[in-house]
């Protein structure tokens, strides 16, 4: 019998397309010793990863453009929902990948987090690998040169 899917599903059915590797991640939580570890993981598959809370990830993109964000939800200054419509009104924001990475159940975030413009949801209580999965569906790694 098959194993099932470790990539948890998309809440878009928009098409991503390939990136060249590095594939860039910006991580946004409040707890900052979860987002080093995320970060680590993310950098030991292979990704240039970047960690910052709510406030200072605003301020980041106007100079890194990531190719995928991973945002909490509940954080205190701004919740991962209003970052997100945030995110959107910048530019070249408006395609990027947003991924809800939360504690919370998808059945309680995902009508809001897709319409503030998130792509999909990947649980913190799943661990890395069903992250990892959701990452390399949204940014599809291009080997052309």
């Amino acid at each position: 019998m098959p194993a099932a899917s470790l990539t948890p599903p998309l809440w878009t059915t928009r098409v991503f397309s390939p990136v060249r590797p590095p594939v860039g991640v910006l991580i946004v939580d409040d707890d900052h010793d979860l987002a080093d570890a995320l970060q680590a993981v993310l950098e030991a598959e292979g990704f240039e990863a970047r960690t910052a809370d709510c406030p200072a990830c605003l301020g980041l993109i106007r100079f890194w453009i990531p190719h995928i964000v991973v945002a909490d939800i509940e954080m205190p200054i701004q919740n991962g929902f209003a970052l997100a419509r945030a995110m959107r009104q910048v530019a070249h924001m408006r395609l990027v990948p947003i991924i809800a990475h939360t504690s919370l159940a998808e059945k309680d975030v995902a009508r809001e987090g897709f319409a503030s413009g998130m792509d999909g949801y990947c649980s913190k209580s799943d661990g890395p690998s069903s992250l990892l999965a959701l990452l390399r569906r949204v940014a599809p790694v291009s080997l052309a040169p």
